[in-house]
């Protein structure tokens, strides 16, 4: 029994990666840096400059970042109405910009995984961006490969099949997107460049983070493959801003 990480379906992470994420995600809400632990309570980040209102249940530990008034209003909700959205929604009000709600997994190993050809891989934004023109606008949304600077596009005969991006976030999480052209999925094409992106940041020496919308069926199909250990749940909620 391997005591020292968590395990099961092909999935590993090691309990010492626990604290990079809790840093980086502190760092993110606005927080101490040492503000998550094993036996802390919920916290509360109020920054009346940002642009969202969020709840982050990382580890079994829920964090509220957003305007003062708005954290306040939120404190004594419960994790569950807080994490599915609706009660955000409902305090931001008329202020309210979309809702988004996922699953968080993190990865800090993956096994080498050969795949039969040598695939060829662009690093260009121009066949990323031809990419996503040929992929519904909600999908495009989602992976958001526009905003993550490192890129790796499979490339068919006939152009850009799959294209996995990684942004890093405070220096320490690798944040990946995937997206994959309507008419070549369910042939693992996402699965192949998520890995073979994964592998390039872990190589840099980051963590892999993906995060799933909860009403992607695609996305937790990729993470399940990918062997991501789904260790958080996230709700935001946009802020409109004059």
């Amino acid at each position: 029994m391997n005591s020292g990480a968590e395990t099961g379906s092909g999935r590993t992470f090691h309990l010492g990666s626990r604290g990079i994420v809790r840093l980086a995600w502190a760092r993110r809400l606005g927080l101490p840096d040492l503000a998550f632990s094993d036996d802390g309570g919920r916290l509360l980040g109020c920054r009346d400059s940002a642009f969202s209102l969020t709840a982050v249940e990382l580890f079994g530990q829920l964090a509220l970042s957003g305007p003062t008034e708005l954290v306040e209003a939120a404190a004594d909700l419960a994790d569950e109405e807080l994490l599915a959205g609706g009660a955000l929604l409902r305090l931001v009000g008329h202020g309210a910009h979309g809702l988004s709600t996922g699953v968080l997994g993190f990865v800090d190993d993956l096994p080498v995984l050969q795949p039969d050809a040598e695939p060829e891989v662009s690093r260009g934004n121009p066949e990323a961006i031809e990419l996503e023109t040929l992929c519904p606008p909600d999908d495009v949304s989602s992976a958001g490969i526009e905003r993550r600077e490192h890129r790796f596009t499979l490339m068919l005969p006939d152009g850009p099949a799959a294209c996995a991006a990684y942004t890093v976030r405070e220096g320490l999480i690798a944040d990946l997107g995937v997206l994959v052209a309507p008419t070549l999925r369910r042939r693992g094409l996402g699965t192949l460049m998520a890995r073979l992106a994964a592998h390039e940041a872990l190589a840099e020496g980051y963590l892999v983070q993906l995060e799933a919308q909860a009403q992607n069926v695609g996305a937790l199909k990729l993470a399940d493959a990918l062997g991501v250990v789904p260790s958080g749940r996230i709700a935001s909620v946009q802020l409109r801003h004059t």
